[in-house]
């Protein structure tokens, strides 16, 4: 029987945050996004598919609309490597090097950690 997807309790998680950018979402814009994909679960090698359901808490984090999109059936390295890609992809773009030329665009290296992952770390170190 499929379980249920309590999407409060995937809203509080991060306490109304997107795992992934940070970014504070309201409840109603908030998107439940599977870890690991439906697409894996059905399809994926069964030796690295977890115990628990696709629809599990544990393999649930909440995002906003563009995270999730993105990220789309993305493994979370497989989104990382994205991430870190976008930023070599849009230095090619003309009009983004001519604003960062007049100071309107402001690029920063990104350290390759999602929310989720910034904020575990910080309770570890408490």
């Amino acid at each position: 029987m499929k379980q249920k997807i309590d999407r409060k309790a995937v809203y509080d998680k991060y306490k109304g945050h997107c795992a992934y950018c940070g970014e504070e979402i309201k409840y109603k814009n908030m998107q439940v996004d599977h870890i690991r994909s439906k697409h894996s679960y059905k399809f994926g090698r069964r030796d690295q598919i977890p115990e628990y359901d696709v629809d599990d808490i544990r393999n649930l984090n909440p995002s906003c609309r563009m995270c999730n999109y993105y990220k789309h059936s993305f493994s979370l390295e497989g989104f990382r490597k994205e991430i870190m890609f976008m930023q070599k992809r849009f230095l090619k773009i003309f009009i983004v090097r001519l604003a960062i030329k007049y100071g309107m665009i402001v690029v920063k290296e990104w350290n390759g950690l999602f929310y989720f992952e910034r904020i575990q770390k910080l309770k570890r170190t408490k």
